[in-house]
């Protein structure tokens, strides 16, 4: 101990003690984290389920058991050879039994319970359940950090323009942004899975940012109002930089807090609302879904309770997750919260 305490003692340049700034950047990353996970426990507890998450989405192809869309099928326990050699022979039989009595042929293992062959189950198409939750992270996460990007980027665009030049410019734009708003999203994404027949996976996260950006815009905007007028920015103005510049290189980077904290609160909002789409039968069905998954076993609830409530589950944890760790993220960005349940400065 009194070996390390030296070292952290020696002194760095100019005779000024050593602190983390002066230390490799891979050690101080550890540190950061380390506080992070140690003064935001919950918001590591966010961080380690997304970890698991995005885990699960990269390497979905090696960590699945089978293909999430394989059909598993079993012999048919109601085949009854006998009464079939006879129905060859007396074409009344078949008016008198069910085909199940007189075929041989396999039948889906439709809702099967945990085993282990199938760990959670299988679905009503007799697929592997646990299969088609790793490929759905995919499919969640796709929708989720692509439509947060698209908000958040065309957000940042409207806001900083809307609110650095303000006037007329400001009065138009935020005019648009109210009239986007006022229209409840749901109808909207309803209305839009109208139009569009045949609604993929990329066009519904396109819709999805398009529809984030007033609320991404108008948390850019509030942000740039209490920058713009302070002395560095005048400052540049004074010296005859231009619009684009005194955005870019001394109002953007003075932003990035409440920016980075929109982005990742919103992915799990995000991932909600496709899962909603796809209960609701308006997301892409060739792609495995959690919102499908749990609007199946919602129809079969009654005798399979367990494929809705696990499909759930993943959900709910991962949405959680995304929450748990954008309320931390907004705490060790926000100076006037860092000293509320943890440590200033990170």
């Amino acid at each position: 101990m009194a070996q390390e305490q030296a070292v952290m003692e020696r002194p760095g340049t100019f005779g000024v003690p050593r602190s983390l700034s002066d230390r490799p950047v891979l050690v101080r990353a550890m540190v950061h984290t380390g506080r992070f996970f140690r003064y935001k426990p919950l918001g590591g507890f966010g961080v380690i389920i997304i970890g698991l998450c995005v885990f699960a989405a990269i390497f979905a192809d090696v960590i699945d058991r089978y293909d999430p869309e394989e059909i598993f099928k079993a012999p048919n326990p109601a085949y009854d050879p006998e009464l079939a050699e006879k129905a060859l022979t007396d074409p009344t039989i078949r008016l008198q039994y069910p085909p199940e009595k007189l075929e041989k042929n396999d039948l889906p293992i439709r809702f099967g319970g945990p085993s282990s062959a199938h760990w959670l189950g299988t679905d009503g198409l007799g697929r592997d359940l646990y299969s088609r939750i790793i490929h759905g992270s995919r499919t969640a996460l796709y929708v989720g950090l692509g439509a947060a990007l698209i908000a958040t980027v065309s957000g940042v665009i409207v806001g900083l323009a809307s609110a650095y030049f303000g006037g007329f410019v400001d009065f138009f734009v935020q005019r648009i942004v109210d009239t986007l708003q006022a229209f409840p999203p749901l109808v909207l994404l309803l209305l839009f899975g109208q139009v569009v027949a045949n609604p993929t996976l990329t066009v519904n996260t396109i819709a999805l940012g398009i529809l984030g950006t007033a609320s991404s815009s108008r948390v850019v905007r509030s942000a740039v109002l209490a920058v713009r007028e302070e002395v560095y920015v005048l400052a540049a103005r004074t010296l005859g930089a231009s619009d684009l510049r005194i955005m870019m290189r001394h109002i953007f980077p003075n932003i990035t807090a409440p920016i980075i904290v929109t982005f990742t609160s919103s992915i799990g909002i995000y991932i909600l609302v496709e899962a909603t789409l796809a209960f609701l039968g308006l997301g892409d069905p060739t792609v495995p879904s959690w919102g499908k998954m749990i609007e199946e076993g919602r129809r079969n609830g009654p005798s399979n309770p367990w494929m809705a409530f696990i499909v759930g589950m993943a959900l709910t944890f991962v949405v959680l997750g995304f929450n748990l760790a954008g309320d931390a993220l907004r705490d060790v960005l926000d100076p006037r919260l860092r000293g509320r349940g943890g440590r200033a400065g990170f």
